[in-house]
């Protein structure tokens, strides 16, 4: 089958990576496509290098908006295809990516994830990160692979959008929610992008967020009050593991 595959891209002073971001889209060899690219109002040269390439790119909108799970949903919410594909404006698709996923696509499943490669641009050090298939009652871990999860428009129009109460980990809330509501995943094979390390989910200043997400995400599996306490205790951790290793 050949879906049509809706890929968006969303940005917000996006200057340094956004045009590596739109190669690798505009680079795919799958022709039933459509690109759109939802900005929030750039103030840097973002939407400079976006009109670069207009003729090549189907919708274009730069407005405020009220964060990035706002942005997706404008995004998803303009598409005409049948499944959505995010690529963020600092990430990059692999050559053959879409027609990798039109092989394995299935009409019957609402959600796909496949691999995705993780990169440290700094150091140059990456490894291949396999999404997590299992849904933790304590989500311990989780990987979502952002770059591989592709997902039918319509099981957005079924089991809700993307939180807007989540600014770092709107996809992990999306994907247990729709697990949850009783969608059907399936895995896929091959490994379909880069994940640059970096961007807002990794900042240091939204580590506060980031816990309160978590435990947002925990209660809604409703959790008993004491695997509440230790899923905490391991978040704070965690925290502190992760300040020790970036001093």
């Amino acid at each position: 089958m050949t879906p049509k595959i809706s890929v968006i891209t969303v940005s917000y002073n996006s200057e340094e990576h956004i045009e590596e971001a739109i190669q690798s889209v505009l680079a795919q060899d799958y022709s039933n496509k459509e690109y759109i690219i939802i900005d929030g109002a750039s103030k840097d040269r973002t939407c400079e290098i976006i009109d670069r390439y207009k003729e090549q790119i189907d919708f274009i909108v730069s407005e405020p908006d009220k964060g990035i799970s706002d942005a997706f949903n404008k995004g998803i919410r303009y598409a005409t295809g049948e499944v959505i594909c995010i690529v963020n404006s600092d990430d990059v698709m692999f050559d053959g990516a879409l027609s990798r996923f039109a092989e394995q696509y299935d009409e019957n499943y609402d959600v796909f994830r496949g691999r995705e490669i993780i990169k440290d641009y700094n150091s140059g050090k990456e490894y291949v990160l396999t999404p997590t298939l299992e849904y933790p009652r304590i989500p311990f871990k989780f990987n979502v692979c952002h770059m591989a999860t592709y997902i039918k428009k319509d099981a957005f129009e079924r089991f809700g959008y993307y939180d807007l109460d989540f600014k770092c980990g709107m996809d992990r809330e999306l994907l247990f929610r729709f697990h949850r509501l009783g969608a059907k995943e399936k895995p896929i094979d091959g490994v379909f992008g880069i994940f640059r390390l970096g961007g807002i989910s990794q900042s240091s200043k939204m580590e506060k967020k980031k816990r309160q997400e978590a435990l947002a995400l925990a209660r809604s599996n409703n959790l008993f009050p004491f695997e509440i306490v230790i899923y905490r205790i391991f978040l704070c951790i965690k925290s502190i593991g992760v300040k020790f290793l970036k001093r």
